[in-house]
């Protein structure tokens, strides 16, 4: 879905974290019209409104094709938004201009990096007793500044093969995979490493890498473990550079970070802020393409409010 890209959460009205609205079971039940998972079953929303209903609480149902919808149900901080739908649902959300409400994912996408990265129950009726009593943790994002846009990343930012492949897909979510086997092919055949200037919390180098990740949760991409120890609230972000030099070694990467695997050419460093100029490269925040250039990324402890299983 297309979002306002407004700038962050960090001035946006809330509660002390962990707190539960005053209304804990008044809950809005939003469906992303545009969702994988709705589009494939569209009788998800009536299920789901029983599921909660089951577990004691009053359910609101809105369905929302667009950002404007979505801001319209997502000020209010004394209700709970109950979001169906997958990692999409959460990247528009993150980035409208008034965000007060809790979060509780019910996932249904495609890839589900976010629910996957939380912990969230696979099992849709476990998804929905915890969306309905269990309490939100505070979870960082990452301000991500380029020369003309500004938006709040959820899952992380990509600089490299992942992103040219990225920039190439065409379909409608995350799971035509006609078009990201398509869109992978004609990254692959193109690439070669990108030369970038890094500062991580002010220390400089130059390096040519296959890829660059800036990751906030472990998971991100076609559920790639890019960052396996990465913790949304512990106000760092995950960097993680595929040192490679050409593009098989940079797919063979690619392909045992999938795995949860690391190779030899894989560095991890951790930082506050991180500033990169990459010459050549897309650059992709979350799915969002932001083009090229000089990039600033910074974090934003405790942007989001998402009930989650705790740590």
């Amino acid at each position: 879905m297309t979002a306002a890209y407004l700038p962050a959460a960090a001035a946006r009205p809330g509660l002390r974290p962990g707190a539960r609205p005053r209304h804990a079971g008044e809950l809005i039940l939003v469906v992303n019209a545009n969702s994988s998972g709705v589009r494939r079953q569209p009788e998800l929303a009536s299920r789901f409104a029983f599921m909660l209903r089951s577990e004691g609480a009053s359910v609101e149902l809105r369905v929302t094709d667009s950002a404007a919808e979505l801001a319209a149900v997502a000020a209010d901080p004394e209700r709970r938004l109950v979001l169906v739908g997958g990692d999409g649902t959460v990247h528009g959300l993150a980035n409208l201009p008034e965000l007060g409400a809790e979060i509780a994912l019910l996932p249904v996408g495609g890839a589900n990096n976010i629910a996957r990265s939380l912990g969230l129950p696979v099992d849709l009726a476990a998804a929905a007793r915890l969306a309905v009593r269990g309490r939100a943790r505070m979870l960082d994002a990452i301000e991500a500044c380029s020369a003309t846009r500004r938006v709040v990343v959820v899952e992380g930012v990509s600089i490299g093969l992942h992103a040219f492949a990225r920039a190439r897909y065409g379909g409608l979510n995350s799971t035509d995979v006609r078009a990201a086997v398509g869109a992978g092919i004609a990254a692959v055949a193109r690439f070669h490493p990108v030369h970038m200037a890094l500062q991580l919390d002010g220390e400089a180098e130059l390096a040519a890498l296959g890829q660059l990740f800036a990751a906030n949760l472990p998971f991100y991409g076609p559920r790639l473990a890019v960052a396996p120890d990465a913790d949304p609230s512990d106000g760092l972000m995950d960097v993680v550079a595929l040192h490679t030099r050409g593009r098989l070694d940079t797919v063979a990467a690619l392909t045992a970070l999938r795995r949860g695997r690391d190779s030899r050419a894989v560095a991890r460093r951790r930082a506050h802020r991180v500033r990169v100029a990459a010459a050549g490269s897309p650059v992709i925040a979350d799915t969002l393409e932001l083009g090229s250039g000089t990039l600033d990324l910074t974090i934003l402890p405790g942007a989001l409010r998402i009930v989650a299983p705790g740590r």
